[in-house]
């Protein structure tokens, strides 16, 4: 089964393509699509809609994970994240692939226990998964928190379909 994390966000949204076999999770591609070259809105999401598709048609996922979008604070921020967590779910659609959205706090509990846990401690969860070959690549990682919490999306979903 292939799974495509993602953790949307208008200037850099990621992606964690995780193959899952019997037991073993290899994950075979993941990037951070930044948009900061682009000069405006539509051109934002313009850019990550053609990506997503080019990902999508590459890999073929069975299911898509989603990180819902919130904004504690700033309305314009939660609007934005909006917009790009609706660019995932209209190449979803458009795929016709089912979806998992996942609200932050339940990523956090799923790998801590602890829904208010920090970024930290998932990508210190996460990297030991790495590490310790739980998760295996081909390719050099360069994680960032973004590819981070995309694969954490993916894993989740993964070990959720597991159960």
């Amino acid at each position: 089964m292939k799974i495509l994390g993602i953790d949307p966000g208008l200037n850099n949204l990621a992606f964690a393509l995780l193959e899952v076999k019997n037991s073993s999770y290899k994950l075979k591609d993941w990037e951070t699509l930044n948009t900061k070259n682009c000069k405006n809105l539509i051109e934002k999401l313009t850019y990550l809609f053609n990506h997503l598709k080019e990902v999508v048609e590459k890999f073929r996922p069975d299911i898509i994970g989603i990180e819902e979008t919130f904004a504690k604070t700033y309305s314009k921020a939660g609007s934005r994240l909006a917009q790009a967590q609706a660019i995932a779910l209209l190449v979803a659609g458009l795929y016709n692939i089912p979806v998992k959205i996942y609200h932050p706090s339940e990523i956090k509990k799923f790998f801590t226990q602890y829904g208010k846990a920090e970024k930290n401690d998932i990508s210190h969860i996460l990297n030991l998964f790495l590490k310790e070959k739980i998760i295996t690549s081909e390719f050099e990682l360069k994680p960032d928190s973004h590819k981070i919490d995309a694969l954490a999306i993916a894993l989740a979903l993964a070990l959720e379909l597991k159960t």
